[in-house]
């Protein structure tokens, strides 16, 4: 017959072996599933994550506005044009005259306070807008649209990888509270403009490299470059004015029609489509506007 202090000893074991079996099981179950949520994780972010890279660095963009020495300059200039706006019924050979200048022919500011398949002023619209100050102009207004976009729709790279550029509506991206790049703030720029009778454009560019280069090796770069622009008329200037939502700036186009962007204005970009949103200029997906570019530059443009 064992002695209490046998028994005591026995317990103490038991008991020891018992946590220790315990805490080794609870390891092996919480690293399974880290892996397990790891993985999925991976994978979700491998299917949603598409190939547009953005040209801007989302931790360079600055919170406030900022004027660059293009602003105000040049804003008559209507070279550099592509079709537009692709949707509308307007005359096209008009609209490449006058460019984004009103004309007695084309009222385009009249035409850009519509709604379109992805700006549509819905009611979720027209609350945010109203929450964002009217300025004493035109342009304060807008410099308050870009702030508040810059401080609501903050959000890391991770959640913005779950969502697919171009695919969503100014709506759900006001709702999700997270913007993934240059086509999402300028969706929301627009519509917001728009719903506060500010008549908006959105431009999608490509940049001048990419494009020139593709050209002159004759081969596909699947890295894509470009950016998105809206343009805003002033009715206190009766003068149409360029503005970078993304970056917060306004801005303006070149001596030469591009839209020079990046560090320092380093990156010129040429006008691609302009119209009230993506989905009304015809692009749905970022894989449709690959297939574009390579039609109109790479495959067209290396032709004999």
């Amino acid at each position: 017959m064992m002695n209490k202090k046998t028994v005591m000893i026995l317990l103490i074991l038991i008991s020891s072996l018992f946590l220790i079996s315990c805490s080794t099981e609870e390891v092996v179950v919480e690293n399974n599933i880290v892996g397990e949520t790891y993985e999925n994780l991976k994978e979700k972010t491998s299917l949603q994550k598409e190939s547009y890279v953005e040209a801007f660095d989302f931790e360079e963009i600055p919170k406030t506005v900022e004027m660059t020495e293009y602003f105000l300059k040049n804003l008559d200039y209507p070279g550099n044009l592509g079709p537009f706006p692709t949707k509308s019924l307007q005359d096209y050979a008009v609209l490449k005259t006058d460019g984004i200048i009103d004309s007695e022919n084309v009222k385009l500011a009249e035409f850009y306070l519509l709604e379109g398949p992805q700006t549509k002023i819905t009611d979720v619209v027209k609350n945010n807008a109203n929450f964002i100050l009217n300025g004493t102009t035109t342009e304060e207004t807008v410099k308050n649209i870009m702030n508040w976009e810059h401080k609501t729709l903050d959000c890391s790279k991770q959640e913005a990888q779950q969502y697919k550029k171009r695919e969503r509506t100014a709506e759900q991206i006001i709702l999700s509270e997270c913007a993934t790049g240059c086509t999402d703030y300028t969706l929301v720029f627009a519509a917001l403009a728009r719903a506060k009778d500010i008549p908006a454009t959105v431009i999608e560019t490509v940049r001048e490299k990419w494009i020139a280069e593709m050209v002159w090796n004759n081969k596909w770069n699947r890295t894509k470059e470009g950016h998105f622009f809206s343009e805003v008329y002033l009715k206190e200037k009766n003068a149409w004015v360029v503005v970078d939502p993304t970056g917060s700036k306004l801005t303006g186009r070149d001596g030469k029609g591009y839209y020079p962007s990046g560090p320092g204005g380093n990156k010129r970009y040429m006008l691609f489509e302009r119209g009230l949103d993506s989905w009304d200029y015809g692009i749905e997906t970022g894989a449709e506007f690959g297939e574009i570019v390579k039609k109109r530059y790479y495959i067209e443009g290396s032709q004999p």
